[in-house]
C-alpha cells in the first residue's frame, strides 16, 4: 500500500512539474543552488584564510605580551639587584652614633632645618639586625623639612623614617616636628666555634 501511495505521489509531482510556474520555480531553485555553491566555494577558503590570519595575529599578540612581561621582569630584577647592592653597601657602613649625629646635622644645615633636640637609643638585639633609633625634634619651613626627609636615603647609612609628626608654629611660617628614624647596621660578626 505504501508503494502505491509513493508511486501516486511521484506521478502527481511529475504532473505538477509540467506547469509553467512550477518549471520557472525549479529553474530559479536550480540557479540559486548553483549560485550558493559558487558563493560557498569562494567564501570557504577566504574564511579559512581569515581564521588562520586571526590565529596568527592572536599568537603574535600573545608572544608580544609575554616578551613585554619578560622585559619588565628583567628590568625589575636588574633594578632590585642594583638596589640590593646599594642596601648591602649601606648596611656594611659601620656608622657610629657620633658619625650619625654629624650626618644628620650636615643634612639639616644643607636644607635649613634646625635640630632642636635629638635622642639616640640602641635597638634591642631581638632581631638579627642591630638598629639605632633616633628621634629628632626639628623646626624649618615645610619645603626644607620635605627635602631633609627625602635626602635621608642619600646618606651612606641605611636610615629609614619610621614616623613624622609636624605642627605649625604659632605666628610663624615654620613647621615644628618630631621625626623618628631607624638606622640599620651590620650584625656583629659571630665568633667561630671551635670543636
Amino acid at each position: 500500500m505504501e508503494a502505491l501511495n509513493l508511486g501516486r505521489y511521484w506521478a502527481e509531482l511529475r504532473y505538477g512539474a509540467r506547469h509553467p510556474w512550477a518549471r520557472a520555480g525549479l529553474w530559479v531553485w536550480a540557479v540559486a543552488a548553483v549560485l550558493m555553491c559558487v558563493a560557498l566555494a569562494v567564501w570557504w577558503p577566504a574564511q579559512r584564510e581569515h581564521s588562520a590570519l586571526e590565529d596568527r595575529i592572536s599568537g603574535q599578540r600573545r608572544d608580544l605580551v609575554q616578551a613585554q612581561q619578560a622585559d619588565e621582569l628583567l628590568s625589575a630584577y636588574a633594578r632590585a639587584s642594583k638596589e640590593t647592592a646599594v642596601l648591602e653597601k649601606k648596611l656594611q657602613h659601620a656608622a657610629t652614633q657620633s658619625q650619625l649625629v654629624e650626618s644628620f646635622a650636615r643634612l639639616a644645615r644643607h636644607h635649613g632645618v634646625k635640630i632642636l633636640t635629638e635622642t639616640y637609643e640602641e635597638g634591642r638585639a631581638a632581631g638579627a639586625q642591630p638598629t639605632l633609633s633616633t628621634e629628632l625634634t626639628v623646626q624649618a619651613v615645610y619645603p626644607g623639612l620635605r627635602d631633609f626627609l627625602r635626602d635621608l636615603s642619600a646618606l651612606p647609612t641605611w636610615s629609614e623614617v619610621q614616623e613624622v609628626r609636624l605642627e605649625s608654629v604659632q605666628g610663624a611660617a615654620a613647621q615644628k616636628g618630631r621625626i623618628r628614624i631607624v638606622t640599620y647596621r651590620a650584625a656583629p660578626a659571630q665568633p667561630a666555634k671551635s670543636s
